[in-house]
């Protein structure tokens, strides 16, 4: 486990796949299993480095007000000199699965065309119109390809897909069918869509 500095703890990641790959992707996650490999043997096919950033709830806070000092826009901020630390001057790949997906949206909207593709997996639309009219300005400014994973039937589901993907320059939806949804509350998760996220985030990286 790495750390990097934000206020007045650490951010905790871990790097996998190929050491000093030409190609790097950051994943940011919440929870127990945020740092570790998605899928391992999905990963090795792939000339690709990881780092994978666990995110807590106090890190996720006020996201609609980014840019602002709330520990949403503090973590953009921690996030972006982690990305200039890690892949200086590089062109990366961007995740966001579930509650971490408005801080991805967030980073790749401040670091601009760094990061040039983006998948969010589980990620419902914003609840309230604030949230949706702050939000919205973000996404039509993307430079990114976008990549947006539901489940059919949620929580985030094909209208929250639609949400996102009509707001975007560059983006598409994949609705996982609910028969291949095996996590006990419903939601998908990065583990089981990582082959096919791993593949729009590190395009031409697939090994021969």
């Amino acid at each position: 486990m790495s750390l990097a500095p934000w206020l007045d703890g650490e951010l905790g990641y871990r790097s996998f796949g190929t050491p000093g790959a030409p190609r790097a992707v950051f994943v940011l996650r919440t929870g127990d299993a945020a740092t570790t490999d998605p899928d391992a043997r999905v990963t090795s096919g792939y000339d690709v480095r990881v780092v994978a950033v666990g995110l807590d709830a106090p890190e996720l806070e006020d996201p609609p007000v980014f840019g602002g000092q709330t520990p949403a826009g503090l973590t953009v901020e921690a996030l972006r000199e982690l990305v200039d630390r890690e892949a200086p001057g590089a062109t990366v790949g961007l995740v966001g699965e579930r509650s971490a997906g408005p801080i991805a949206i967030y980073l790749a909207a401040a670091l601009g065309p760094v990061v040039d593709r983006l998948a969010i997996v589980g990620v419902q639309s914003p609840s309230d119109p604030l949230s949706r009219d702050l939000r919205t300005p973000l996404l039509d400014h993307l430079d990114a390809e976008v990549l947006v994973v539901v489940g059919g039937d949620g929580p985030a589901d094909t209208g929250d897909a639609g949400w996102y993907v009509d707001r975007m320059r560059s983006a598409e939806a994949e609705v996982v069918p609910d028969a291949e949804i095996t996590s006990v509350n419903g939601h998908v998760t990065l583990t089981s869509v990582w082959e096919r996220v791993l593949a729009h985030v590190a395009p031409g990286a697939e090994r021969r």
